[in-house]
């Protein structure tokens, strides 16, 4: 089991990097004509913009829904598909409809042109491909930001401070040091735990119809899980792939399950129902969990993963969590907060629930996430 012997070199280097976002921006200049801002994006491109960013392509889907949570949504003119769209997206910013999808991660550099745009987030895939290059070379800057974990997010998030400025920094720089205190303040509960008193903890991603897709580890899911006082389970496994063989699961016999994804609800029935699922201890102990999403999924990597820190606790640790005031009531008025925070939209109660339980803002459960029809066939 690895221990957090770096917890606080990472703490530190997220406050470093918070720090960051908030004094990097050029100071003001009343006679200056227009906005300038140098860049090192994480591939250590430099990139300048000029002038005030208000157009921009964001074809990573987990940018783009940081920018959605960030209250950032009507900045973005066009994204990668329509797959970073979802009910809870349309909640918040139902003009969201009208952004051009183009098709992928690497759309044409033309169809690029036509929307205009200040800046482009190019998908990190593409990084090595020399795509952003290819659209710095018509006049139009791109960057490349890629993030896994907490602190490469705070990276990230400083980049992207240091180019909008204004309130989306301030957003910024409240997320960096919120994020901080919460893994702080969860690593301090757990952090004396025996290994006895660990949970092993088997994530299944979700993201397709399969019981058998996990992560890996050292990434954003070993942390939150070992954080949290659990034993990530694919760290525990012989394997070299995230798709994994059921009996390999039933090894492990995980005395938790959390599901994310948007087959989270079929999986968890499956699991509920399938012999030798049905037998593992996490199931007979009732400790299977749908986990939550919004503009994201939690669970993954993006700017609602703060919300992540503390659901970890009340699933893996929940008596240490109900100890200390972190239960079901105290994450729906978590959920509020944070979201009346970054995108100024005061949710109901009932919102926050289906949120919580992963559903739709209306309790449905849905495998296309409220997509609009129009936008169906062309995921």
């Amino acid at each position: 089991m690895k221990k957090f012997s770096s917890n606080i070199l990472t703490i530190t280097l997220i406050v470093a990097l918070c720090i960051s976002v908030a004094v990097a921006a050029p100071a003001s200049d009343e006679d200056a004509s227009e906005r300038v801002v140098t860049v090192t994006d994480m591939s250590g491109d430099t990139v300048t913009i000029t002038g005030e960013v208000e157009r921009i392509v964001n074809l990573w889907p987990a940018g783009t829904s940081s920018f959605f949570a960030l209250g950032a949504g009507d900045l973005l003119v066009g994204i990668g598909s329509a797959g970073s769209l979802n009910e809870w997206v349309y909640l918040f910013y139902p003009d969201a409809v009208n952004i051009a999808e183009l098709g992928g991660t690497s759309p044409s550099v033309e169809e690029i042109i036509k929307l205009e745009p200040d800046l482009v987030i190019i998908h990190p895939s593409t990084a090595s491909s020399g795509f952003a290059e290819q659209i710095r070379d018509v006049g139009i800057p791109a960057i490349n930001i890629n993030f896994s974990d907490y602190e490469t997010m705070a990276e990230a998030y400083t980049i992207v401070g240091e180019i909008l400025g204004g309130e989306y920094q301030e957003k910024l720089t409240t997320w960096c040091t919120e994020t901080e205190k919460k893994i702080a303040n969860v690593r301090s509960l757990t952090d004396d735990l025996a290994e006895e008193d660990r949970p092993v903890t088997f994530y299944i991603a979700g993201q397709v119809d399969s019981m058998t897709t996990t992560m890996p580890a050292d990434s954003i899911f070993s942390d939150w899980t070992e954080s949290a006082g659990g034993i990530y389970g694919t760290r525990l496994m012989d394997v070299a792939s995230t798709d994994i063989t059921a009996e390999a699961i039933f090894d492990l016999n995980p005395d938790v399950i959390i599901v994310g994804g948007v087959w989270q609800h079929a999986i968890v029935d499956a699991i509920e129902t399938t012999d030798g699922w049905k037998d593992l201890t996490a199931v007979k102990n009732d400790r299977v969990y749908k986990n939550p999403y919004a503009c994201f999924n939690w669970d993954r990597f993006g700017l609602e993963s703060q919300l992540q820190i503390s659901y970890a606790l009340m699933v893996i640790q929940p008596e240490i969590a109900a100890d200390n005031g972190i239960d079901r009531d105290f994450m729906i008025s978590e959920i509020i907060d944070f979201y009346e925070t970054y995108t100024d939209f005061t949710l109901t109660k009932k919102q926050a629930e289906n949120m919580l339980d992963g559903l739709s803002p209306d309790g449905v459960e849905s495998q296309e996430r409220g997509i609009p029809a129009d936008h169906l066939g062309r995921r």
